[in-house]
């Protein structure tokens, strides 16, 4: 099963057409770090993280990173059971 940061995604299930980066920006969203937060893990500055969660809302018709994050658990995008919020 390959890593997308600190998950294992289902190669097998649909993926939406989403990229390997929309898929790490996916697993950092649902484990609640900060647009900051996840920008910085990625490499990527935060104007840049925003644009790609919009593109990801857009392609999968949903309205905001609440419905994103529903939409992936529905869907079983990552596996939750190595979720674990971000340390303080």
């Amino acid at each position: 099963m390959p890593k997308v940061g600190s998950f294992s995604v289902e190669s097998s299930r649909k993926n939406f057409g989403l990229t390997p980066l929309e898929k790490e920006v996916i697993a950092l969203t649902v484990t609640g770090y900060s647009i900051e937060e996840r920008a910085k893990r990625i490499g990527i500055s935060s104007p840049d993280l925003k644009l790609h969660l919009t593109s990801m809302c857009e392609k999968l018709r949903v309205s905001n990173q609440f419905e994103l994050i529903l939409f992936v658990l529905y869907h079983q995008l990552i596996d939750t059971n190595e979720i674990s919020p971000p340390c303080d």
